[in-house]
């Protein structure tokens, strides 16, 4: 009988237990389901006010007051622009970039911004790329990379300034680049690029040229300030070009009377003499016997 009583009066507190857990289960769970509609209802609440302050305007106000108080602290401690400094500007005035820049004297120097001031620079007529810092305790530093003239474009009656990379930068003020050579040709703009990396070689001889027309989209003829014609081919100018050099340092080709220096058939270059001298040697050989040789 002992045995049996102390058994019941083992199982009796397990029951219990079971019971206490199961309560308290239920309370957490109980607890959790209210932590989450509170959560959800504090971030709807959270939402709906915000909406309500961006519409009615009063978080733009909030940012604007934090902004003005910021500047002003800045202006009594100080650091304001006092100087803006220019560099790398030869085409464009100097005031014409001040002005596009939008940036004034006695503003808050850390309050300049540097991403606006390079794209309204950027958009002046010279300007390739522009670059903007700020310089300590009170400059703004404007330094830019102009597009390079390279050739006078005649196009449709018209006359357009272009960079050595083709761009089409103006077409006023064309009298300063009257010593440019002039280019002609649809899509001679796009060919410039090419045609400048292969005479690069001896750029002192492409100064010799006058004009440049580019031929059925594929090549290019050039006309000497002496009226000589080098015609270069579709492929392979570069090596044209030093063969045109290495013609001219060692023969003074380009000082003779003759027409035109065809490269347009490769590993062969072709000399057409003027009439005049054409006859001379012809009268030479007949009473030599013999020609004369380039």
């Amino acid at each position: 009988m002992r045995a049996v009583r102390d058994d019941v009066k083992y199982n009796k507190p397990s029951g219990r237990r079971g019971e206490q857990e199961a309560k308290n289960l239920k309370r957490r769970r109980l607890l959790n389901s209210v932590l989450r509609g509170l959560s959800v209802t504090a971030v709807c609440l959270v939402v709906i006010l915000s909406l309500y302050l961006w519409r009615s305007g009063q978080i733009t106000t909030w940012i604007n007051s934090a902004e003005n108080k910021v500047e002003d602290s800045l202006v009594d401690a100080g650091i304001t622009v006092d100087q803006i400094i220019i560099e790398g500007a030869f085409q464009t005035p100097k005031e014409v970039i001040y002005e596009a820049s939008g940036v004034t004297i006695g503003e808050p120097l850390l309050a300049t911004n540097i991403n606006a001031i390079k794209d309204q620079v950027e958009q002046l007529t010279w300007i390739k790329v522009a670059t903007i810092s700020r310089r300590l305790p009170d400059g703004v530093l404007i330094s830019v990379e102009e597009h390079r003239p390279a050739a006078l474009w005649q196009l449709d009656n018209k006359l357009w300034v272009l960079s050595d990379e083709g761009v089409r930068i103006t077409d006023l003020g064309l009298e300063a680049f009257a010593d440019l050579p002039m280019i002609s040709g649809i899509g001679a703009d796009q060919a410039l690029e090419r045609l400048l990396n292969a005479v690069s070689q001896n750029i002192d001889l492409f100064n010799r040229v006058e004009t440049a027309s580019w031929i059925g989209g594929r090549r290019w003829d050039l006309i000497l300030k002496n009226g000589i014609k080098i015609m270069l081919p579709e492929e392979d100018m570069n090596e044209a070009w030093q063969n045109l050099i290495e013609f001219e340092r060692d023969e003074k080709l380009l000082a003779r009377n003759i027409l035109a220096v065809d490269f347009r058939i490769k590993d062969k270059t072709v000399v057409r003499l003027t009439p005049e001298e054409a006859a001379r040697r012809r009268l030479i050989a007949k009473t030599s016997g013999k020609g004369e040789e380039i």
